[in-house]
């Protein structure tokens, strides 16, 4: 972003702290206003709530609208508790379909009915008609704002007709038949260069990359990264368009699903953000936390039968941390490597095989150099003896393979049982690994002390 805006955007900023703490409203709002809408968005996130209070107060909802959309799900829930259901009805007839939908569908059904009777007739059919599609569905992510032409419309009349529209953000104009089935599109530039008496037909292209309006979101962000698309269109079972998925939708699309993805190997539910309360972001952690400390108390179980075989070489204690760490490492590069893969394209059949062939190759490998590498620092820098250091690197080993072979089957085991793959989360995957690379450790160093001794 250019340095000049940048200065310019934070003397507008500070002018508008300014008004704000001094009561001057009016200023304020002019000033405000003259924001991008983004950094509208920024600066009233930044406000305490009481401001945010004073600052809704003095917007009427169609200014408010736009700032809104910017939000994230979390925000706005947050925010319509400050508004009347008035001010929130007739700020969702300003907004655009799509966003107003996702905001509807993120209500419960009996205020989302209520916002719904209250909006405008034609605000309503649209966000309805966005509601009716299943939430992963292309259909769900359709904007119904968008311009079609006739294939025998000329230029002249095309042009006199988006100077009446109140819309100013087309970019290209999808051609349809008598039956509005789409059979070609026009880009908004070529009609300035057109003879004002050409016909649409001789204008189109006819090669549309287009989606059907039941098909995977996926699949349609597939086709946009593919072709470089700015637009897709979307059409029902009849081939009759109903809509347009733009690129930025589909870029929000891919970060809410990596942020979801994140937050499930972490093991945290979905729908938390930095702007969610103490208490609510405690009580989604707790219960794993808790559970580790359990499984915790488990593995001193576990160690509890070895205690006798090994008091004799309390230095093997000291390895513990390396080898749980490590074994939990290998399953955790394994983990995301998989779910990245997997959410790229379908594993299916021996893509299955060949992947988790591939990873335990990788733990074969990593395992073998971090065991050498271990067993030649214990001997080096603890001055043990090459069978006790053969133990030490041995378990690494073993402990690494499996941690890799558990991180890359995990998430292939519960995506046949019909699972999103990113439910094999980090605390799964640490956890298991945990416990049997400290069954591997002392089992190894049970079997190979009596000739470390002999």
């Amino acid at each position: 972003m250019n340095s000049k805006y940048i200065r310019k955007n934070d003397e507008i900023t500070n002018r508008l702290r300014v008004s704000l703490a001094s009561n001057e409203i009016q200023k304020f709002i002019l000033t405000f206003l003259s924001l991008h809408v983004s950094d509208q968005a920024t600066f009233f996130l930044e406000l305490n709530e009481r401001k945010r209070e004073t600052v809704l107060k003095s917007l009427k909802p169609s200014e408010f609208a736009g700032i809104f959309q910017e939000l994230s799900l979390d925000d706005r829930r947050l925010i319509v508790a400050y508004l009347d259901s008035k001010y929130v009805t007739e700020m969702l007839n300003f907004m655009v379909s799509i966003e107003a939908a996702a905001f509807v569908r993120s209500l419960s059904r009996r205020k989302a009915a209520s916002l719904l009777n209250a909006m405008q007739p034609e605000a309503r059919t649209k966000v309805e008609r966005i509601l009716k599609y299943p939430v992963d569905s292309s259909g769900a992510l359709i904007h119904t704002e968008f311009q079609t032409v006739d294939k025998a419309d000329t230029v002249e009349a095309v042009l006199n007709r988006l100077r009446l529209s109140s819309e100013d953000n087309y970019y290209f104009l999808y051609v349809t038949n008598q039956d509005l089935r789409l059979i070609g599109v026009v880009l908004i530039h070529q009609l300035l260069r057109a003879r004002s008496d050409s016909k649409m037909e001789m204008l189109m292209n006819t090669n549309i990359i287009s989606i059907h309006d039941h098909a995977d979101q996926t699949n349609a962000a597939d086709l946009i990264k593919k072709y470089d698309l700015h637009e897709l269109p979307v059409t029902d079972q009849d081939g009759i368009m109903i809509g347009i998925i733009k690129v930025d939708d589909v870029l929000d699309l891919l970060e809410e699903r990596m942020t979801q993805r994140i937050q499930n190997i972490a093991a945290l539910k979905s729908g938390l953000s930095f702007s969610s309360s103490t208490f609510r972001l405690v009580t989604q952690r707790l219960p794993w936390l808790i559970g580790l400390t359990v499984l915790g108390f488990l593995m001193t179980k576990i160690m509890a039968p070895f205690i006798a075989s090994l008091e004799h070489f309390t230095t093997l204690a000291l390895f513990i941390p390396v080898i749980l760490a490590m074994s939990g490492n290998g399953g955790i590069q394994s983990l995301s490597v998989v779910i990245r893969r997997m959410s790229v394209s379908p594993v299916r059949g021996k893509d299955s095989w060949y992947l988790l062939g591939k990873e335990a190759g990788i733990g074969v490998l990593t395992g073998f150099v971090c065991g050498v590498f271990a067993t030649v620092l214990s001997i080096l820098l603890l001055d043990s003896s090459l069978m006790f250091s053969t133990i030490v690197g041995l378990a690494l080993f073993i402990s690494v393979l499996f941690g890799t072979i558990t991180g890359a089957i995990l998430p292939l085991i519960v995506k046949h049982l019909n699972i999103d793959p990113a439910i094999a989360s980090g605390p799964v995957v640490t956890t298991l690994t945990d416990v049997v690379a400290l069954l591997i450790y002392y089992s190894v160093s049970t079997l190979l002390i009596p000739f470390a001794t002999s």
